[in-house]
C-alpha cells in the first residue's frame, strides 16, 4: 500500500474514533422546569401511558359526545387554546393532550415515536377516560395522527376532522432513522439542537404558519415555549424522526378511511399546501374540503371564530 494511501486511511480511522468518542466528552443538558411546576390549568392532569407521562386537559359534561384534539409540531394542548371553551359551551366534552415528546408529557428516548403508535396511545387514553367513540381532530402533524387513528380504530371515530394535516408531507428517508439509532449520531443530534435552537428560532418559526402574526402575543409565544423549558426537550424531536419510517399513508390507504370527514384549509398555507388538501378531499370517500380565507397553517389560532363556528356548525348538522 502506498504511503500516502496508509496514511489518508490511518486518518479517516481517526477521524471515525473521534467522532465516535467525542460526543460522550460534550456535556448535555439534561436539566429543566419540573413539567408538574408548568401546569396552568385547573383542568389539567397527568396519566401513565405506555410506561410513559402524558399530560391532558379534560373539559365539559363526561356523558357529552366526546371530542379529541390531537395538535401538530411544536403545539400542545396551548394549542387549542381559543378553541376549547367554544367548543365545550357547544356541548361537547373536550379531551386534548400533549403528544409524546411535546408540551408536558414525557420525552422519552426509549418511547416508540411512529404514528401509528401514537394512535394507539390515542386509543389509551380514550379508553382510560372512558371513551368509546369521539370526533377525532388532528391538526398537521397530528392530522397524520388522526389519519392512522381512523386506520386502525374505525369503529371510534365518529366524525374526523384534518386541519391542514400533514399527511402527504412524507418524512426523512428510512436512513435517517437508522443513523439515529446508532448511539454517537444519536448523541450529536442532541448535542446540535440544543446548540442551535432558542426561543428566537422557534418564534421564527412559528411566525411563517400565519399570514399575520402580528396577532401573537409574549403570551402566545410563552405557551409555545413551555414545552423547550422541560428536561430533555430535544429528546422528543429527535425521537419522531428516528421512529418515522412508515408514517405516510398511502393513497389506498387513505382511501379506506370511511369515517365522515371535514377537511378544514387556510386558503395560504404555506407548510401543508392547498393542493395537498385538494388531493385529500378527492381520495377521501365522504369528505367535504372547508377553505377559511386569509389564514396560513394555523387557521384555529389565526381566525379562531370563523374555525369553532365551522366546526361546530359541522359537528352540529
Amino acid at each position: 500500500m502506498k504511503k500516502w494511501l496508509r496514511r489518508l486511511l490511518f486518518i479517516a480511522i481517526g477521524l471515525i474514533i473521534i467522532a465516535m468518542i467525542v460526543p460522550f466528552i460534550i456535556p448535555i443538558n439534561t436539566e429543566g422546569i419540573a413539567p408538574q411546576t408548568l401546569v396552568d390549568d385547573p383542568q389539567g392532569a397527568f396519566i401513565q401511558l405506555q410506561n410513559i407521562s402524558i399530560y391532558y386537559e379534560d373539559l365539559g359534561d363526561a356523558d357529552a359526545p366526546a371530542i379529541v384534539l390531537l395538535h401538530g409540531l411544536f403545539g400542545s394542548t396551548e394549542t387549542w387554546r381559543y378553541n376549547v371553551e367554544a367548543l365545550e359551551e357547544a356541548g361537547y366534552r373536550v379531551i386534548s393532550f400533549d403528544r409524546p415528546g411535546f408540551g408536558l408529557s414525557d420525552k422519552s428516548e426509549s418511547f416508540n415515536y411512529a404514528v401509528s403508535n401514537q394512535a394507539d396511545l390515542t386509543a389509551e387514553l380514550m379508553d382510560a377516560l372512558a371513551i368509546e367513540k369521539a370526533v377525532i381532530v388532528g391538526h398537521s402533524a397530528g392530522g397524520n395522527v388522526a389519519g392512522h387513528f381512523a386506520i386502525r380504530h374505525p369503529e371510534r371515530v365518529s366524525r374526523l376532522v384534518l386541519v391542514d394535516a400533514a399527511i402527504l408531507a412524507g418524512g426523512p428517508p428510512p436512513f435517517v432513522g437508522a443513523f439515529l439509532r446508532f448511539p454517537p449520531i444519536w448523541r450529536w443530534g442532541r448535542i446540535g439542537l440544543q446548540a442551535v435552537f432558542t426561543r428566537q428560532r422557534l418564534e421564527d418559526s412559528l411566525a411563517s404558519f400565519y399570514v399575520d402574526p402580528s396577532f401573537l402575543t409574549e403570551a402566545d409565544y410563552n405557551t409555545y415555549w413551555r414545552a423547550f423549558q422541560t428536561p430533555n426537550w430535544d429528546i422528543g424531536l429527535l425521537g419522531l424522526t428516528r421512529d418515522s419510517a412508515g408514517n405516510s399513508l398511502s393513497e389506498s390507504a387513505i382511501r379506506g378511511i370511511v369515517a365522515d370527514t371535514l377537511l378544514i384549509w387556510g386558503d395560504k398555507d404555506t407548510v401543508t399546501p392547498v393542493a395537498d388538501g385538494e388531493k385529500l378531499a378527492q381520495w377521501l370517500p365522504n369528505s367535504q374540503l372547508q377553505f377559511i380565507e386569509n389564514s396560513g397553517h394555523q387557521p384555529f389560532e389565526e381566525k379562531a371564530d370563523v374555525f369553532n363556528t365551522l366546526l361546530i356548525d359541522y359537528l352540529d348538522d
